[in-house]
């Protein structure tokens, strides 16, 4: 048969559809690993910040009934146990502030390192999981 009655001549080279997916998916994995990724490590700071303005209102109440609708406000704002060392303490309100706030940091840090491991775990399964997806893309070897 010749190339003019529609049949591919003998030298031509056809696409190499599985080596082509298996380049997509090297570029596509770890873009989707950095997309998602973005999405979790910001996630302590952005309590602290909403946190530690909470408890900024507190020591910048001008007036005694507006602390008093702040405290009431707090519950909804702060994590269960960084308001109950505002409401259950005996100690004055500046020394409340500041062991919620050191608690607060220390929550932080914690929920940072939970993000950053759950990151790394992600990163890690998907490589193994794009490694295993080319392997089947390749398919075995023909003669």
């Amino acid at each position: 048969m010749s190339a003019a009655n529609g049949a591919k001549p003998s030298g031509a080279r056809r696409f190499p559809v599985a080596r082509a997916g298996f380049l997509a998916c090297a570029f596509l994995i770890p873009g989707l690993i950095g997309t998602f990724a973005t999405y979790s490590i910001p996630l302590p700071a952005i309590d602290e910040a909403a946190q530690a303005s909470a408890l900024e209102g507190l020591l910048s109440a001008p007036t005694p009934a507006a602390l008093q609708a702040r405290l009431t406000a707090l519950p909804a704002k702060l994590d269960p146990d960084t308001y109950a060392l505002i409401a259950t303490s005996t100690q004055p309100l500046p020394a409340r502030v500041a062991a919620a706030k050191a608690n607060m940091r220390r929550e932080v840090i914690a929920e940072a390192r939970a993000s950053a491991y759950r990151v790394r775990l992600m990163v890690i399964t998907m490589t193994i999981l794009g490694a295993l997806f080319g392997i089947a893309l390749l398919g075995p070897e023909k003669p």
